[in-house]
């Protein structure tokens, strides 16, 4: 996988699992999902083992504080290097 694929997963994730339109989803790749409403506290653990079943990847506690980790485009680049590192 590579970095727009990443990005294309997370889209569909969260069209999947929100109400908001791909459209706003595209235009909105750098902001914070869960201050635009796309997600909650509870639907981020599935959210998280969805991530890491599907890219067979493990995040560890300092991965959440990463400021980058509430956007698609920053979770993107959190998640190809994590696959990165394991190749």
């Amino acid at each position: 996988m590579n970095f727009e694929s990443n990005v294309d997963w997370l889209i569909n994730w969260f069209l999947n699992s929100s109400s908001i339109n791909k459209e706003d989803i595209k235009n909105k790749l750098n902001n914070n999902y869960f201050d635009e409403g796309w997600i909650d506290s509870f639907k981020f653990i599935s959210f998280i083992l969805d991530l890491e079943e599907s890219f067979n990847i493990k995040f560890a506690n300092n991965d959440f504080l990463d400021r980058n980790f509430s956007t698609i485009n920053g979770l993107a680049k959190i998640i190809q290097n994590k696959l990165n590192e394991n190749k």
